[in-house]
Formats: C-alpha cells, sequence, structure tokens
C-alpha cells in the first residue's frame, strides 16, 4: 500500500514544494534560482533597437548622497551617460542582479562619459555599503535626498534607469536582469559614444 503512494510523481512534486517553501523563507535562496536563470539565458534586458527619449515630468533634477555625504544632483552631471540602479539589501531579484551590474561597472568605471548611481531605497547607506563590502562589490553607493517622479520610478526595485548625455531618459527596466550581457554593454557603449 505504501508503496504505491510513492511514485516518481509525488517524489518531485514532494521536492518542488521544498523547494518553494525554502524560496519563501529564505531571500537568498530566491536570488540564487534567479541568478542560476540568468546564466542560462533568462532575464535578459530588453535593449531599445532605437534609442528613443523620454521627456520627463520634472526637470532632470533627482538628488543622491554619496558615502562622504556629497550631494549630486543629475542636472549636474548633463553631459554624461547615467546609470541609475534603485535596489534593497532585502530584495532577492536585487541581489540577484547585483554580480552583472558589478560587472558592467568594471566594465565602463574609468569611461569618463558613464556614470553609475546604486542606489538604496532604504537610504540606509551602512547597511547596504556592508552587503557590498561582504560581497565584494565595487559599486558606486548612494542613498536618494530627493523625490524620483512617479512617471520613471514607480516603487517597483530592482528599477534600472539609463539617462543619455542630454538627460532624456532612455532606458527603463523593472526587475532582475543580467546587465553584464554583450547587448546591454553594446548598447551602453554606443550611447555613451553620442
Amino acid at each position: 500500500m505504501l508503496k504505491r503512494k510513492i511514485t516518481a510523481g509525488n517524489v518531485l512534486y514532494a521536492l518542488m514544494m521544498v523547494v518553494v517553501l525554502v524560496m519563501l523563507i529564505n531571500p537568498s535562496a530566491k536570488s540564487l534560482l534567479i541568478r542560476s536563470l540568468m546564466k542560462v539565458g533568462f532575464f535578459q534586458p530588453s535593449i531599445p533597437v532605437a534609442v528613443s527619449k523620454k521627456p520627463l515630468a520634472d526637470p532632470f533634477n533627482i538628488s543622491f548622497r554619496d558615502n562622504n555625504g556629497k550631494t549630486v544632483n543629475t542636472a549636474d552631471l548633463k553631459g554624461k551617460v547615467i546609470f541609475v540602479n534603485f535596489w534593497a539589501t532585502w530584495c532577492p531579484p536585487c541581489i540577484a542582479e547585483m554580480p552583472s551590474v558589478n560587472e558592467l561597472y568594471a566594465q565602463f568605471k574609468n569611461n569618463p562619459n558613464v556614470v553609475f548611481m546604486i542606489v538604496d531605497v532604504d537610504n540606509d547607506y551602512k547597511k547596504a555599503n556592508g552587503f557590498m563590502q561582504q560581497h565584494q562589490y565595487s559599486l558606486p553607493m548612494f542613498t536618494l535626498t530627493s523625490e524620483v517622479p512617479d512617471d520613471i520610478m514607480d516603487g517597483t526595485i530592482p528599477t534600472t534607469l539609463v539617462f543619455n548625455k542630454n538627460g532624456d531618459l532612455i532606458y527603463s527596466h523593472s526587475g532582475a536582469a543580467d546587465y553584464s550581457s554583450s547587448k546591454f554593454v553594446n548598447f551602453l557603449q554606443a550611447v555613451s559614444k553620442l
């Protein structure tokens, strides 16, 4: 009787339920699963075929604070391509995409035409910086000091934005993505040369 109830289908179902429960309980397990799926080709950012400009409701004016307490305003960065990633230490999709963001940053950190801003939405610089150090990421950390217009940030994290040198929003993506993909690297290289 017991032998009949233990089938391959039942065992597979039980294993799937265990995986689901672990992912619900442990955010690190969920981020590891997402990261694994990135490596096999899922979560690829959709790159615009033609770079279109999205006019912003609020003038290109969002303020951030860096690790030294210095306020940086996007309006002061005109003439540079700005990669902004909104994230939090408790967000599994954010954690999952962070290695790819770090890899992208490593490729562009010496490019004077590109600025990276990794923004902790909890405004807890100490916790976010601790996370970065623990994982040996070299990303430039920021916290928000102003509101972000609703038309570019709806509260979903992670959200990644790219502004061109004129301050136009040319890329927006909510959810995890593999930013170390060759398509995204080529996209960022192209817009940094315009």
